[in-house]
């Protein structure tokens, strides 16, 4: 079994996903976090992607070089990212992190993050662009 832990680029606190946390995001304790996870022998950690999220690239790419074995499940959404960039992204970073990274393809969230990030295109409609991406 494979089991990973999780950045919490949006804050940290008891719960995921609300908006009012008890730890606010700075990279020494996203870097504290990442190497902790990778000494305890975690396989990996995912990075999330979301409106109040810090951008999983940059933090994955700021916390990597501290650790050793961790690998680095980064959240993609095809939607606000273009396939060559994303490849390029994931080739480098997969490359300066010998072989560490892991892709997270999310579709999206609901309408209005999607809106917040200037995506007006319906559920189906995420789903075909995501289908596309991945055929690039």
């Amino acid at each position: 079994m494979q089991v990973f832990w999780f950045i919490p680029t949006a804050g940290d606190g008891r719960y995921v996903g609300v908006n009012q946390q008890s730890r606010e995001t700075n990279l020494p304790y996203l870097r504290q976090i990442a190497t902790a996870v990778d000494e305890l022998g975690f396989e990996g950690v995912l990075l999330p992607t979301g409106n109040l999220c810090e951008d999983a690239w940059v933090v994955a790419s700021s916390v990597m070089p501290f650790t050793r074995r961790l690998k680095f499940l980064v959240a993609v959404r095809p939607t606000i990212t273009s396939p060559t960039l994303a490849a390029r992204m994931a080739a480098t970073f997969d490359r300066l992190s010998a072989g560490r990274l892991l892709i997270n393809v999310v579709a999206g969230g609901d309408a209005a993050e999607s809106a917040a990030d200037g995506v007006f295109v319906s559920h189906d409609e995420r789903y075909d662009i995501t289908d596309e991406f991945l055929t690039v």
